[in-house]
Order: C-alpha cells, then sequence, then structure tokens
C-alpha cells in the first residue's frame, strides 16, 4: 500500500507534469494496475460504515 505523500507524487506526475502510466510506474516502483486504480479515485475519503439494524423476533 502505498502512502498518501506517495499517491500525490503520482497524481501530480500524471496530471501536471504529462507522464504516461508505465512511465510513473517504473518510477515509483510499483505495478501500472495500481498507478491506474490511484489515478481514478476521485475522493480519498473513506465512506462510514452503515449501522445494521438488530430486528427483535
Amino acid at each position: 500500500m502505498l502512502t498518501m505523500t506517495q499517491i500525490d507524487y503520482i497524481r501530480k506526475a500524471f496530471f501536471e507534469e504529462g507522464l504516461n502510466i508505465s512511465q510513473i510506474a517504473k518510477t515509483f516502483s510499483c505495478d501500472r494496475k495500481t498507478v491506474r486504480k490511484y489515478l481514478a479515485i476521485e475522493d480519498f475519503n473513506q465512506p462510514f460504515p452503515k449501522a445494521k439494524r438488530v430486528t427483535e423476533q
């Protein structure tokens, strides 16, 4: 798992510097699928878990 700092550098390399996914994967020594996953995520906040209802029987 990557740190938020690494993810920030990956996103900056892609969106601001114009590097492609393969170049970023080589630079950061991670898989292309990992780079693609973090580029696709827009909201890094974890959703709150939904409370389960307890039904009485």
